[in-house]
């Protein structure tokens, strides 16, 4: 019987973390989410970053809504969907989500970076 391990969220941090993310890392795209991840087996933590470009919304207001909503997200997803490594969601769309949708969203992008 094997036992499987459980994935822990953390943030995100450092720069040259995030500088790796953004030369090596797979994309994923959706119709509102961009996916960076890279994956790091041996350890069973998922390091998430979250960003919503100040360029589609000019208020800090709504994009710390919308980041919360995409922590939110991730952290209802299903355990055997999270991955051990490093992910970076970017929001590109200029509509305000749902917290629902953002979770369907999230949900089908990590189902695909499994398959692959």
């Amino acid at each position: 019987m094997s036992v499987r391990k459980r994935v822990q969220i953390k943030k995100l941090k450092g720069k040259s973390t995030i500088d790796l993310l953004f030369e090596k890392g797979k994309v994923i795209r959706s119709k509102r989410l961009l996916l960076l991840s890279i994956k790091k087996p041996n350890k069973s933590i998922y390091h998430s970053g979250v960003s919503v470009p100040k360029k589609l919304f000019k208020k800090a207001v709504d994009r710390n809504r919308i980041k919360r909503q995409m922590r939110v997200a991730i952290a209802k997803l299903d355990e055997s969907r999270l991955f051990e490594g490093y992910g970076m969601l970017t929001y590109r769309s200029n509509e305000k989500p749902s917290v629902k949708v953002l979770k369907e969203e999230i949900d089908t992008m990590f189902v695909s970076l499994k398959k692959d």
